[in-house]
């Protein structure tokens, strides 16, 4: 019987999951991101917060803008990344973008044009969600957002936060951020109530279904989990980790096939350099008896990750699934 090493999935981020192996996937050689932020009408924007994700939802490195509205992350591996635009503070409107470094690209230059946000305007995949929110409500809003920044002000982040949600009970912003908040620091049971109400508001709430079907697994709610995740993904299709996810939690549920289905989907979207869509597939693999399919993932995952904990375990295991592939094709 495999045993399961504990590998585990957290949600970090306030759209996202990390990888919870915490791998570097390539080593890091002299590849570099820059760009320049500015206004609608091209005036610089300085000391706004930028953010590096990895190709799981992993933010990897944090800059801010100089005085001339230029960032750069140096050393970088090969791979996909997302650079995120964070004008905490400010009445701009975030942004994200894709960028990928192959081995024939070692820079990759990309700019943001932001816009003043005069109401409450929360970009999801493919749609736009807009409200108008009372001043206060924002101002409220606006001070909860920079306190979280701030690790020894979190708390008083959060009671600003909801100081926010009173005078404005519809306000989807803040009850996504509030819930994704609440994930981050595992009180699950009060993530979601609020996850919940932020859906009803905005059924297009990529990050607070993605979320919710967290906080949902966390709890033992395993088919709400997996319905929550699922309408995620019809948001958007092509995130990695929402995809590895629901694999996971499919396969949990011992809907094989379809778990098969996502957790392909996962390695192809990392182009295979993922180590936990590998794991997952090899935990899949040995429930169907597919042991040779099993064996090759675990390979796959140790050539990824040659430093995984149980590694000697890991080189067994391979071993015996050779052997199980081998007894079963003589009979």
């Amino acid at each position: 019987m495999l045993l399961v090493l504990g590998i585990f999935i957290t949600f970090l981020g306030s759209a996202s999951a990390t990888n919870p192996s915490n791998v570097q996937f390539v080593q890091q050689v002299s590849n570099s991101i820059t760009g320049h932020v500015s206004d609608n009408r091209r005036n610089p924007i300085p000391d706004l917060q930028v953010e590096l994700l990895n190709d799981v939802d992993s933010v990897i490195q944090r800059t801010k803008t100089d005085s001339s509205g230029l960032f750069a992350f140096r050393r970088l591996s090969t791979g996909a990344f997302q650079v995120r635009v964070q004008p905490y503070g400010t009445s701009y409107i975030g942004q994200t973008k894709r960028v990928e470094l192959d081995r024939g690209r070692r820079s990759e230059e990309v700019d943001f044009v932001l816009v003043s946000k005069q109401t409450s305007v929360t970009a999801t995949q493919g749609s736009v969600f807009v409200q108008e929110v009372p001043e206060q409500a924002r101002k409220q809003f606006e001070r909860g957002t920079a306190l979280l920044q701030r690790a020894e002000q979190g708390t008083e982040g959060l009671e600003t936060l909801k100081k926010a949600i009173e005078l404005f009970p519809a306000y989807f912003e803040a009850l996504e951020l509030l819930g994704t908040e609440y994930v981050k620091a595992q009180d699950y049971e009060s993530a979601i109530p609020v996850l919940t109400k932020a859906i009803e508001i905005n059924r297009r709430g990529y990050k607070s279904l993605y979320a919710l079907s967290v906080a949902q697994y966390n709890l033992k709610q395993l088919p709400q989990a997996v319905d929550s995740m699922k309408r995620a993904i019809v948001i958007n299709q092509k995130s990695v980790n929402a995809n590895l996810w629901l694999g996971m939690l499919l396969r949990q549920t011992h809907k094989l096939d379809e778990a098969e289905t996502y957790l392909k989907e996962a390695d192809q979207l990392a182009d295979a350099k993922l180590p936990d869509a590998h794991w997952q597939l090899a935990l899949l693999f040995n429930q169907l008896k597919r042991y040779k399919e099993a064996a090759d993932h675990l390979e796959l995952f140790l050539k990824i990750q040659p430093d995984a904990k149980d590694t000697e375990l890991i080189k067994k295991l391979i071993q015996k699934f050779r052997q199980q592939a081998a007894d079963k094709g003589k009979q």
